[in-house]
């Protein structure tokens, strides 16, 4: 759907998932990689929120496991249905954990956190995330013959990210990952990982979650907030968070990359096939999208570095600029 707000147009997509689906995370932000190594990561205390130091392998780790892995046990308790149109709610620990985990992705990104939970916008999402699960399919504009359609839930689906067939962490993972082949302009991720995001609404059911985003934004980027951010990260990068070949990057200061060009460089030192998708706006920064013609594997031991160089880029003068980075991909 698309949605007319503050003078810009902006679009929302929808991604149906299934309850099995493994989905992965990812990072931002251009730091060096360092030289590979499969040493046991280090015992590392971590903050549930905050930048995440790339350049060390044991706190990637370790902030991946405090951040995300952890939160991803604590169980959906849902207390609302679908035959009574009763939006209900899950416990604070499971809202939490799934702000943990987009806060996760935004550290690992060099994103500073989202700043505020939003209640109405929670409230709006929850009853979109029940429209959903009872209708058995998304829509960003249900009509009101839709089961259990309320206004407040239609406003939720119009201003959210949408999925159905996870909830909480699960459905964190997937709209990172972008599953599904019309997805590439990765519009899920990039509003989660959006620098001016302001705050947001979480709401979940059993299976059907709605992460409402497209609040007032923030009048300018935070402080910190890098020119350009990528997904996966520059730096190190846990494996298991890879998001399935479909890699992107991003500029925080509107840079365009209507003209760029992206060359990547696997493990081997040979370069990779890629499929560059032409880039969309109007999902939070401005992002070039290419997909892997062949995947990172997740079950490797090893460390793995890949090389990527994003030439053509246009930035507010007008001057052509060219970025290179590392992913050293660990587990």
């Amino acid at each position: 759907m698309t949605w007319r707000g503050r003078g810009r147009r902006v679009s929302v997509a929808a991604v149906v998932v299934a309850v099995t689906a493994v989905g992965a995370s990812a990072s931002a932000d251009l730091a060096s990689s360092a030289s590979a190594t499969t040493a046991a990561p280090q015992a590392v205390a971590t903050v549930l929120s905050g930048k995440i130091d790339r350049s060390s392998r044991a706190a990637v780790l370790a902030a991946y496991h405090d951040r995300f892995i952890v939160p991803s046990r604590v169980l959906n308790s849902w207390t609302g249905s679908t035959s009574s149109c009763t939006a209900g709610a899950t416990s604070t620990a499971y809202r939490d954990a799934t702000r943990t985990a987009i806060d996760w992705a935004r550290g690992q990104a060099g994103i500073s956190a989202v700043p505020a939970l939003n209640a109405t916008y929670a409230a709006r999402a929850q009853q979109a995330a029940l429209m959903m699960q009872a209708n058995g399919a998304l829509s960003h504009s249900p009509p009101s013959s839709w089961r259990c359609w309320t206004s407040a839930g239609a406003l939720g689906a119009s201003h959210s990210n949408l999925a159905l067939g996870a909830a909480g962490l699960k459905a964190v993972q997937m709209y990172l990952v972008e599953p599904g082949t019309g997805n590439t302009a990765v519009g899920h991720r990039r509003w989660l990982l959006y620098p001016r995001l302001a705050s947001m609404g979480i709401g979940n059911t059993s299976r059907a979650s709605a992460v409402y985003v497209l609040g007032t934004p923030l009048a300018t980027r935070p402080v910190g907030t890098p020119a350009y951010y990528a997904w996966p990260s520059a730096g190190y990068f846990p494996r298991l968070a890879e998001p399935a070949g479909l890699w992107s990057f991003s500029s925080s200061l509107g840079y365009s990359f209507r003209y760029a060009t992206v060359r990547v460089v696997g493990p081997t030192g040979a370069a990779v096939k890629v499929t560059r998708y032409a880039p969309v706006n109007g999902y939070g920064d401005s992002t070039l999208v290419w997909r892997l013609a062949t995947p990172p594997s997740h079950l490797l031991k090893g460390d793995q570095t890949w090389r990527v160089t994003i030439s053509g880029i246009r930035t507010a003068a007008g001057r052509s600029a060219t970025y290179s980075y590392r992913v050293t991909l660990v587990s």
